[in-house]
């Protein structure tokens, strides 16, 4: 029987949506979702709600176990918390090493989090995006290893593409729009892409330069 492993991106940003937010947050580098996130996190559930999935596995950042917890609560699923799912540590991303919720504080706030599981890799601050894509690769080829089920990862953009090419021989072109959802399938040992970056599920497609206009802005008011 063929496995399949699901990758999503998180949904939009809550400092995307809200410039200001960074200014009064206590985890200025941890934002959640935007409201437009959180209606592409209930799609993305709804999506995924009739498939065969055993395992969600979520980066650590507070807008992946989010948009994991939408799902995790349509499947009922536990969320896994891997910190090799996590975003790029780039040192032009964050000048110190972010400070995240503790899988106890999340666990607290989102029961779905399963306090038990350890991650199989920890990045290192910083790092290039070789050593991230690096660093993901191994983990996914880990899990998929480990956890010989179907499983969804929850993750972000880089990390999603690399991802997708840890477990190819060659790197397709790949884009992750927010709630993108990819899916691999292994047959016969192989590993094939079914598709990258599906956006149909999504009730409220957004023009993607609304974000990176956001995003650009953003840099511009805090530095």
């Amino acid at each position: 029987m063929s496995k399949v492993v699901w990758i999503a991106r998180h949904g939009h940003r809550q400092d995307y949506a809200d410039l200001g937010w960074r200014r009064q947050a206590d985890r200025p580098h941890d934002p959640g979702l935007s409201a437009a996130g959180v209606v592409e996190a209930r799609d993305l559930a709804q999506r995924l709600g009739q498939e065969s999935i055993q395992h969600i596995f979520a980066s650590p950042f507070l807008r992946t176990v989010v948009t994991a917890v939408h799902v995790a609560a349509v499947l009922n699923v536990s969320i896994k918390l891997e910190a090799g799912l996590g975003e790029h540590m780039s040192s032009k991303l964050f000048r110190t090493p972010p400070d995240l919720w503790s899988t106890a504080e999340l666990a607290d706030r989102f029961p779905q989090v399963d306090q038990t599981y350890q991650s199989l890799v920890v990045p290192e601050f910083p790092e290039t995006e070789a050593a991230a894509l690096a660093r993901v690769r191994l983990t996914i080829q880990q899990l998929v290893q480990e956890f010989p089920d179907n499983f969804l990862i929850v993750t972000h953009e880089l990390i999603g593409k690399g991802s997708i090419w840890g477990l190819l021989d060659h790197q397709p072109r790949v884009r992750f729009p927010t709630c993108g959802l990819a899916k691999l399938i292994q047959d016969q040992g192989q590993w094939k892409l079914a598709f990258s970056g599906k956006t149909g599920h999504l009730s409220q497609l957004r023009h993607p330069l609304p974000e990176v206009w956001n995003y650009l802005l953003r840099q511009i008011v805090h530095r």
